[in-house]
Formats: structure tokens, sequence, C-alpha cells
């Protein structure tokens, strides 16, 4: 007997709180309202002296003394005794158990709304405009497809640009211009002494451009031209015909090897070349297409992002993530969502004056939508609290009578 009472005492004084509570179900009376003020008494103690271990005596109380410390030639910042100032607003609350400097504590009460007032502005705006956002649902489908986002500008070439590492290599005119292709940063620009007739091609520590009479050498990291080679030395690759199309490096692994970035003329599309690459996407399937200022020359993909050269300029496009395809429930929902929206904001604009049928049509349907959204909300909140009453005689059940019933007869 008393191994299990040594045992489980914790749960006895547990089932008796929850039966205590639950006793305001039949009536109210003294063992509810002594349960209910041993509660709030216990959970004020606890929350006293969490706020003074974790917050006050860390963050407020020994910067404080430090700073003191500080002031008298001790280690330290002197700026910490300004902490003095918040214990001083915090002791102002204080104040309105007194009804004669009660007008003090408005201070701080004013304080303490004004930053909470701009706290909860700030969150509630980050919050609610992506929320507004994605309000914005498609309709009819394959009407809008995500399209990439221009990040940075690069010089033009009738070349394919060479890329080694973070750095392109622009053949543009006359010069050859190195830049950043993360950043679209130029990092150096030389004059070519001579007529390119090809892509530049990085080899080594070298940059070498193709010219009718020789090939120049110029230095990767500087620009400056170091020498010549007989054009006899020209490489292959540099005479070869830039491809029509790329595979799409992402950063996300799921994509890698899925899309195909294809250009014809001043179009550029991408292709799923696998299954899956997102839902309800196939193979062949056509993920986005994005037009371009000029034909296209060449496009060459790393790292999440596209290169794409036209003669007079080159543009750096962040592509989008592969989206998956709607069905046709989506679009159903989609419509109910707008349709709803539109509805509530007819009835709450129009509830004092309505004119005109459409209008009163869809204040209608507005009070009827927003009835059914407050009722799915309650339930949602019934159901919660069910949830925790179960809980709790779940608790009472398995913890408590089962435990102690075999106790009692085996």
């Amino acid at each position: 007997m008393s191994t299990y009472w040594t045992a489980n005492w914790s749960i006895w004084v547990s089932a008796i709180c929850v039966i205590a509570v639950y006793s305001y179900l039949f009536k109210d009376n003294v063992i509810y309202r002594v349960m209910m003020q041993v509660f709030i008494g216990i959970n004020l103690g606890y929350q006293a002296i969490i706020q003074w271990r974790d917050v006050l005596y860390p963050q407020w109380w020994l910067p404080m003394i430090d700073g003191f410390k500080a002031i008298f030639g001790g280690p330290g910042s002197p700026w910490g005794a300004l902490w003095a100032l918040v214990g001083v607003i915090g002791f102002l609350f204080y104040l309105q158990l007194s009804r004669k400097y009660a007008r003090y504590s408005k201070i701080a009460i004013g304080i303490t709304i004004g930053i909470g007032a701009g706290l909860t502005f700030k969150s509630q705006f980050g919050q609610n405009i992506p929320q507004i956002l994605d309000s914005f649902k498609p309709l009819a489908p394959a009407v809008v497809r995500p399209q990439p986002r221009t990040v940075g500008r690069l010089p033009g070439s009738v070349y394919s640009p060479a890329i080694d590492g973070s750095l392109a290599f622009f053949v543009t005119g006359n010069q050859l211009a190195a830049d950043e292709v993360l950043h679209g940063v130029e990092v150096w620009r030389s004059n070519v002494p001579g007529t390119p007739s090809g892509s530049a091609s990085v080899i080594g520590d070298e940059v070498r451009v193709p010219c009718k009479e020789s090939i120049l050498r110029f230095d990767r990291s500087s620009g400056s031209l170091i020498g010549r080679l007989p054009a006899a030395n020209l490489a292959p690759s540099s005479a070869s015909p830039v491809p029509a199309s790329t595979i799409a490096v992402y950063r996300q692994p799921e994509f890698a090897s899925k899309v195909e970035l294809v250009r014809s003329g001043d179009q550029l599309m991408a292709h799923a070349i696998r299954n899956g690459v997102a839902e309800g996407v196939k193979k062949g399937d056509l993920l986005w297409s994005a037009t371009y200022p000029e034909p296209i020359v060449s496009v060459q993909s790393f790292d999440g992002i596209a290169l794409i050269c036209g003669a007079h300029g080159s543009a750096i496009w962040e592509m989008p993530t592969p989206q998956a395809r709607l069905t046709p429930k989506d679009y159903l929902d989609n419509w109910v969502s707008v349709i709803t929206v539109v509805c509530v904001m007819s009835y709450f604009f129009f509830s004092f004056r309505r004119r005109g049928p459409i209008t009163v049509a869809a204040s209608s349907v507005g009070r009827w939508m927003l009835m059914i959204g407050f009722g799915a909300f309650f339930g949602n909140t019934v159901m919660t609290r069910m949830s925790f009453l179960l809980d709790r005689l779940m608790f009472l059940i398995d913890d408590w009578l089962r435990p102690f019933w075999h106790h009692l007869f085996g």
C-alpha cells in the first residue's frame, strides 16, 4: 500500500484538482472557488519567479549593476547604468495603487501601449501583406505562369560568354569585359587590339580571345594583355555553334536535371524533361516562358539563375521555382475564395445603404458566407475545447482510476 501511494500521490493530487474544477459543471461551490484561487496564486507565484530568473535578473539587474560598477572604476561600460531608468518606469505602474500619485502611472501605461501598438502593427503588417498577395488566385487554367525576375545587367556580346567560377568574360565589340555573374559587377575591361572572331575561353590563369590574325592572351585577374599565339592554335571549341538549350541548375536538389531552358529568337522557354518536377507536371510540359528585348544569343544556367546573353546586353534572371499544376478542384476553391471575399466586402461596404440588385444580392451572399465562416470558427473552437475535456477524462480513467482499481483488486 505504501509503495502505491509513494509512486502515485502526484496523480491523486492532479485528479482531485481536475474534479474540483469540473464540479462547477454541477453548480458553483466552495471547493471550485478555493481551487481557482489556489490555481491563480500558484500561477502568479510561478510567473514571478520565472520573470525574475529568466528576464529581470539577467537582462536588467546584472547590466545595471555592471554599469554602476563601471562608473566607479570597474570593468565594463558605464552606459549599462541607464537600465535604472527602465526600473523607474516599471515602478510607475505601481502608483496606480495610490490615489494621490495614480496620474503618474499613465506615463508607463502610455509608453507600454505605444510600444505594443508599434510592434503589433509591424507584425500584423508583415503577416497580412503576404496573405493579401496569396489571395490573388488564378481563376482560369494556365493563364498566369510564374515569370523569372531580373536581378542584374551585364554587357552584351554576339558570342557566347565564357563562364569560369563566378566570372563571365564577354567579347563586346573590340573589348573584353570580366563581370561577376551573381552580383552584376564589372571587374575589369580591356581593349582587344584586333577583330574578335569567336567566344573567349579560359585556360588556367589566362583568357584567350580568337582574332583573325592571332589569339590574344589576357591575364584572368587584371585583364592586361600578356601575349599572342598563332591563329593555328585556335581551339576548335571556340568556333563551335552555340547550343539552343541548356539544363537549368537549381539550388534545390529536387529540381536538378529536370528542367531544360530552350531559346528561340527572343523567347526563353522552360520545359520539364522528367516527370514529377512538380505535382501534376509531365515530361515535355511548358513550365514558363519569358520574352527578352532582343534575340537571345546564348543562355547558361547555374546556382538558381540564368545568364541571358544578347548582342546589345545581357541579363541575370532568377529562375522561378516549378509550380504544381492546378486541378479542377483547385480552381473551384479559388473561385469560392474570390467570391467569398468580394461578397463579404460588399456586405460591410454597403451595410448601411444598398443600391441596386447586384449590390443587394452580393451583400446577402456575403452575410451568409460570413455566418458560415463564424460557424466554422466557433465549431473549431468547441472541438478544441472538447479535445481538452476528453484528454482530462482519459487522464482520470487511464492514469488514476484504472491503476487504483488494479491496486485494490489485482
